[in-house]
């Protein structure tokens, strides 16, 4: 499924109910320890999430630079957006021919973190669902996308932004969205380069704690699962496990075998091309060339020890002792 439409929060409020759709059974039963995530914590916020609330109120929306929630005009598209809209939602209701959406699955967090990995696992193994290669607004393919298989797949790191958003839409239509929020090591991201920007670090300490903050309230709602970089890198088959029990979506080939069934046309360059999974690399933020900017993380980033032991990368501070700021020495009288 390919289309350019942007979409804005502001046009999200729906003025119809199409009713409710049969949700399959799901296991209810979490494993008490996601990988990569601290059990005590992650448990807490579940806990919350089944009653449906969170334990504290919706973080600040980042400026529009970062999250990029407002449409971008683009001639002619845009203005035929109310048109395209009409014609999917007449298809939705069953009014003109396609398939009804059923399913949104919508994966989402911190750039850098394994969003594209995870999309071409869900894209080359998955039968029978829409697909994009590359990345696309989850509430511009939701209002306006073509509508050729009830289950679609979406991937764009700043839905994180609009998580309840996207809930608004698809719960006023009784159709079902499940959220992958993916993360990783904070000092992998902020050590991560991009191919659209090969000298320099991709994300800014300033975007990652817009990111941090919302990511740490949007694990707690309804129909989000928590996933890890590491996870998909070291153990893919039980995190393929984790997903197929979350979202309900089984058949199709194990996720493994990514590299055999690329879809034509999916964009690679955000992983540097098609390769295998590689763990030696789960740990690159250690080394030296990368010195300089751990130690800024430590001075400018308050946050990263709390981010850290929340998200089971470390129990300690201990790690930061080869970090260590060294003492001024006392200027002389």
């Amino acid at each position: 499924m390919r289309s350019d439409w942007d979409w804005s929060p502001q046009f999200s409020k729906l003025t119809d109910d199409a009713g409710t759709l049969d949700r399959p059974e799901r296991e209810q039963q979490i494993p008490e320890r996601q990988m990569g995530m601290n059990s005590g914590w992650l448990s807490e916020i579940e806990a919350n999430a089944a009653d449906g609330r969170t334990t504290e109120a919706r973080p600040t929306m980042p400026p529009e630079s970062l999250s990029r929630c407002r449409p971008t005009f683009q001639f002619p598209k845009t203005l035929l957006l109310p048109l395209l809209s009409c014609v999917t939602a007449m298809k939705d209701a069953g009014w003109l021919s396609g398939a009804p959406v059923r399913q949104h699955v919508v994966i989402c967090g911190f750039p850098r973190s394994g969003t594209t990995l995870c999309q071409l696992m869900l894209e080359s193994c998955l039968d029978n669902v829409a697909t994009s290669g590359r990345e696309r607004r989850a509430l511009e393919i939701a209002r306006c996308g073509r509508r050729t298989h009830s289950v679609i797949v979406t991937k764009r790191p700043k839905d994180l932004f609009l998580i309840p958003e996207i809930q608004h839409w698809y719960s006023q239509r009784g159709t079902e969205v499940r959220f992958l929020l993916m993360h990783r090591d904070p000092r992998a991201v902020l050590t991560s380069k991009h191919f659209s920007r090969p000298d320099e670090y991709f994300l800014s300490i300033r975007e990652w704690t817009h990111y941090f903050a919302h990511w740490k309230w949007s694990v707690g709602l309804p129909d989000v699962l928590s996933v890890s970089y590491e996870d998909l890198v070291l153990d893919p088959d039980r995190t393929e496990s984790r997903i197929r029990q979350f979202t309900g979506l089984h058949g199709g080939r194990p996720f493994r075998d990514f590299q055999r069934h690329v879809p034509e046309g999916f964009d690679l360059r955000a992983l540097n091309g098609l390769r295998s999974l590689d763990s030696a690399r789960l740990n690159s933020w250690r080394d030296e060339a990368h010195r300089d900017r751990i130690m800024e993380l430590r001075t400018e980033l308050p946050q990263l020890q709390e981010s850290l032991v929340m998200m089971g990368y470390e129990s300690d501070n201990s790690w930061s002792h080869d970090y260590a700021i060294p003492a001024q020495s006392p200027v002389a009288a």
